[in-house]
């Protein structure tokens, strides 16, 4: 191919990529506008003014930016995020709420007042007593936590909000939090057990033909 082909094809592969990024922005703001929704997750504490101990609980909040309305159905939590899109989201847990933080008496893994619908600019909150996070990253591991809406969509809290709230858990009701093992680690550990294999293959190989030799001498 010549210099004038390859800038004809470098030309269409372009046009190609700004004709599918103009469909994709008119569908997703005009045709089908999604709203997006910023979870969060936080351990919070209310002082009674009376001298007693601030009292600890766990908030987890939802805010619709728009620019459409939005039903969510309940909250929910999940593991870390897998390096495959589609591991995002296949391991999810239901989280037993609270009704109010002044009443500890569970309300249910639905939150009153949900499905609820959001406008605009309104939010919506879930509050979770604070004996729960230390199992959640001791037995569990969870790390994000959010809302799912109506449509089956999740909406989850950001990698530095989930950070902050296990140092959070960590520091003030004493998780300790599971190991996982460096790259390098599960590199070195993925090359031990290739080499192993490919010893015990290349052993059985070996004697089969040593066998074969054997038998026609």
């Amino acid at each position: 191919m010549t210099t004038a082909d390859w800038a004809l094809v470098v030309s269409l592969c372009s046009f190609g990529v700004a004709l599918a990024s103009f469909v994709w922005n008119v569908w997703s703001k005009f045709l089908y506008p999604r709203a997006k929704v910023r979870a969060s997750i936080a351990v919070m504490m209310i002082f009674d003014g009376d001298g007693s101990p601030a009292r600890r609980f766990v908030q987890i909040s939802a805010t619709n930016y728009g620019p459409t309305e939005i039903t969510l159905h309940g909250h929910q939590a999940k593991r870390r995020q897998g390096l495959l899109w589609f591991k995002t989201n296949s391991k999810l847990a239901l989280i037993n709420s609270i009704a109010h933080p002044d009443f500890m008496e569970p309300a249910g893994f639905i939150a009153p007042g949900f499905p609820k619908k959001l406008n605009v600019g309104e939010s919506a909150a879930v509050y979770v007593s604070a004996q729960s996070p230390k199992r959640w990253i001791d037995e569990e591991d969870l790390y994000y936590f959010g809302f799912s809406d109506t449509f089956g969509r999740h909406h989850w809290c950001s990698r530095a909000n989930a950070r902050k709230f296990r140092r959070d858990c960590v520091e003030d009701f004493g998780a300790i939090e599971p190991y996982r093992p460096s790259l390098i680690e599960l590199a070195k550990a993925s090359a031990v057990r290739l080499w192993t294999q490919t010893k015990a293959v290349t052993r059985s190989r070996i004697k089969s033909i040593k066998a074969k030799l054997h038998h026609k001498a």
